[in-house]
């Protein structure tokens, strides 16, 4: 018995169209039914505190429904600690400058209806020996129970975190492990890249002026590095600033004069670099040597011109 492939194609087609329908279909409903942790929104993202050692201090934290189902949070409290030289932090169940055993939350599972918000209140009792820098974050994630029938979650987390300075028996030291920028360009803008390492007990936030000198010694420039980083104490971090100009030309001097800590401590660095339009220079030689060449052709051709 033979059979045509022909006859087939319709049944096919619609097969494969079924198929089609019912993947475009779950994945949709899929789609709508899972909440992530982008639903939330937790503010501030960091805060930072001052505590003398015996004393009770309070950390606060919102987080925001922004879903539009009713969903259960979790809350709980983990030390942090610096990570790489960018910024970046990692959270830790206990770190070395730990905290954990010293805070008490006000709640640590509770509801919250679509756009509802909620603070959490974090009870901080300092240890009377403690001193310098300690470092929480309040955690929040989805979770405690199913949010709505038929809703699942997604296991993603969203940190606030918090920086307490105790008074006491502190070290600042800060220094400047590196200062660089690229020693030839074209043109400006010019990066700097400023590199701190903190080998005191407490976090710092170095700040001041980069002085940009040309080559007669007389500044030109003055950079602003704001004081806006936290350096953590054991940690290495990387601020870059620029020299907005573009059009500059001739070796020039940059020397970072920056100061951090409570006593106002300075700290100094030099770099140099030099710029120069080579592609500009190099275009401008040739008109100019185009118009050597020709100087003879260009004067006859006036001449001609003239009449004479």
């Amino acid at each position: 018995m033979k059979y045509d492939i022909r006859t087939f194609l319709p049944i096919t087609a619609f097969v494969i169209a079924i198929i089609l329908l019912l993947s475009v279909f779950l994945n949709f409903t899929s789609a709508q039914n899972v909440i992530s942790s982008q639903s939330l929104e937790v503010s501030p993202p960091s805060q930072e505190l001052q505590a003398d050692p015996g004393q009770t201090i309070t950390a606060k934290a919102k987080v925001r429904n922004k879903s539009a189902d009713s969903i259960n949070i979790n809350v709980r409290i983990e030390d942090f600690t610096a990570q790489g030289e960018e910024g970046q932090v990692a959270l830790l169940e206990k770190g070395p400058q730990s905290l954990t055993s010293w805070i008490t939350l006000d709640s640590d599972t509770f509801p919250l209806r679509p756009n509802e918000a909620k603070e959490i209140v974090a009870k901080i009792s300092v240890p009377k020996e403690a001193a310098g820098g300690h470092y929480g974050s309040f955690v929040f994630s989805i979770g405690g129970g199913e949010a709505a029938p038929g809703t699942a979650t997604v296991a993603q987390e969203l940190a606030s975190l918090f920086l307490i300075r105790i008074s006491g028996p502190i070290s600042e030291k800060l220094l400047i492990s590196e200062f660089k920028s690229p020693a030839f360009l074209e043109f400006g803008p010019v990066p700097f890249t400023l590199k701190f390492t903190n080998s005191g007990n407490v976090h710092v936030k170095p700040f001041g002026l980069i002085n940009i000198t040309d080559v007669f010694g007389r500044v030109v420039k003055d950079v602003v590095v704001r004081g806006e980083t936290n350096i953590f104490p054991g940690a290495s971090r990387i601020v870059t600033v620029s020299y907005d100009d573009k059009l500059l030309l001739g070796p020039f001097k940059a020397q970072a004069v920056l100061n951090f800590g409570s006593k106002n401590e300075s700290l100094t660095a030099t770099t140099t670099f030099f710029v120069f339009p080579v592609r500009i220079a190099a275009a401008t030689l040739l008109v100019l040597f185009a118009i050597y060449i020709g100087r003879k052709r260009l004067g006859k051709a006036l001449k001609a011109l003239a009449g004479k």
